[in-house]
């Protein structure tokens, strides 16, 4: 196996490199490329019904890490980081991280960063990214704030002026306005997505309705970021069962080994290392298609997903495998699944 990110200073990190397969057996893997970002970029299209239709879905999808224009090495520049310190912002972010923890982390990965830059900078991401939360007033109060017509016209009011509307009124927030949404920010319709999901009733996740502890469920307001944060790991955790799932039917000979957060690994023999590094590819396909069925999102079946958004391991790209392989393997899994439906255009 192989440890990319092993240093000298870090006790430990080189240990994965140390991990060998016996004789006449490789190990086969792969990570699947900003697997939470597309998650969660997935999330926020669904509320358009198509995978990329918002301004973050399209950033992830057709950025491009060797090219810089990922949302990573955008941040980067944004922020004049690193990609590696870029990637912790953006995290931070999406798992509800507010401006006040930006600013602490643009000044710790760049000391040189004076207290006003930073508190400008990250001001300007969050507006710019999250964008800003409005309360939008229930029909059935409108009245004397619209001269004509209501059909079609909106009342929209920050967070400072519907609770002041509202206590003027002597009602409560929640009677008065509708759910409050982000608007004007590229993740405005993510993070609407990933709050709907967080607060309603009975949190599941997106992919395979998985329920959230009840012990969270029903915590009046409290622990937000956290139910925020499992909208989208839980929805990770799918992802990883849905890949398992798939290589069980696609590569039966493959024995899984270990996986860690977006990454797994499987021991087969020799022979059969090319097929398992196939059955990988058409898995992270067949997984994508799933998900995004499930949020009726119409999945476009391109090479860019095949071989952009999952990084085979230990075996090299020309293996000299014939399509018919392919089509026997991708119609033995779709025969299996007769439920699997995926919406394709060409």
């Amino acid at each position: 196996m192989t440890a990319s990110n092993a240093h000298k200073e870090r006790v430990g990190s080189e240990l994965r490199a140390m991990v060998q397969a016996p004789p006449g057996h490789k190990f086969v893997g792969a990570d699947v490329d900003s697997q939470e970002l597309w998650i969660a970029a997935l999330l926020g299209d669904s509320t358009l019904g198509l995978c990329g239709g918002s301004a973050f879905g399209w950033a992830v999808l057709a950025g491009d890490k060797s090219r810089k224009t990922d949302l990573h090495s955008l941040t980067a520049t944004a922020a004049a980081v690193s990609r590696d310190h870029a990637k912790v912002i953006n995290y931070a972010r999406i798992y509800g991280a507010g401006q006040n923890f930006a600013e602490r982390l643009l000044k710790q990965f760049n000391p040189t960063m004076t207290v006003s830059e930073a508190k400008s900078k990250a001001a300007k991401m969050f507006s710019s990214t999250k964008g800003r939360r409005v309360y939008r007033l229930k029909k059935q109060y409108m009245e004397g704030f619209m001269e004509e017509d209501l059909d079609g016209q909106v009342v929209e009011m920050t967070s400072y002026q519907a609770m002041r509307l509202a206590k003027i009124s002597g009602k409560k927030l929640d009677d008065m306005f509708e759910r409050p949404k982000w608007v004007g920010g590229t993740e405005s319709d993510m993070f609407n997505k990933l709050e709907e999901i967080a607060d309603s009733e009975g949190p599941s996740t997106a992919f395979l309705s998985g329920r959230l502890s009840r012990a969270l469920e029903h915590a009046q307001g409290r622990w937000g970021g956290t139910r925020l944060n499992w909208a989208v790991q839980s929805a990770a955790a799918d992802f990883l069962h849905l890949m398992l799932a798939s290589m069980a039917h696609l590569a039966p000979k493959a024995r899984f080994c270990l996986s860690f957060h977006d990454e797994v690994r499987y021991l087969v023999s020799d022979e059969y290392k090319y097929e398992t590094a196939l059955a990988l590819q058409i898995t992270n396909l067949l997984t994508r298609a799933f998900c995004s069925q499930r949020l009726h999102q119409c999945f476009m079946l391109s090479k860019f997903y095949i071989t952009s958004r999952l990084s085979p391991m230990t075996v090299g790209r020309d293996n000299g495998t014939l399509i018919a392989t392919i089509l026997t393997y991708l119609f033995r899994f779709i025969n299996s699944h007769q439920s699997f439906h995926a919406c394709s255009s060409v």
